[in-house]
C-alpha cells in the first residue's frame, strides 16, 4: 500500500509504499475425544521478515528530518496461543421417554 508517512507536524512529500501481512492461517478448535476437551490451534499472519527503511519528511517550519519505519520484507504464519472468553463446564441433562 502507498501512504504519505507522517510524524509529528512533518509528512513525506511523496506517497511511500508500505508492505503489510494480511491472509488466513491455520486456526482451529476442536474437540478430542482422547482428551475429552476441545483442542485450540491458532496462528496469525505476521511479518517473519522486515528491515529498517528511512524517508525525509517536511515540516510545517521548513525543516526536513529523517524518519526511521518498519518496511515488511516477507510474511509467515505464526503460532499464537489461543485463550477461551468463558471456561466450559460440563451438565448432565435429564431425559424422560414418553
Amino acid at each position: 500500500m502507498k501512504t504519505l508517512v507522517s510524524h509529528k507536524d512533518c509528512q513525506s512529500s511523496e506517497a511511500v509504499e508500505i508492505p503489510y501481512c494480511e491472509g488466513s492461517c491455520n486456526t482451529f478448535t476442536k474437540y478430542s475425544a482422547a482428551a475429552d476437551n476441545m483442542q485450540h490451534s491458532c496462528a496469525c499472519c505476521k511479518e517473519t521478515r522486515f528491515s529498517n527503511r528511512t524517508v525525509d519528511l517536511l515540516c510545517l517550519n521548513g525543516d526536513v528530518v529523517h524518519h526511521s519505519y518498519i518496511h515488511v520484507e516477507e510474511c509467515g504464519c505464526g503460532h499464537t496461543d489461543c485463550t477461551r472468553a468463558v471456561p466450559h463446564s460440563r451438565r448432565r441433562r435429564s431425559v424422560t421417554l414418553v
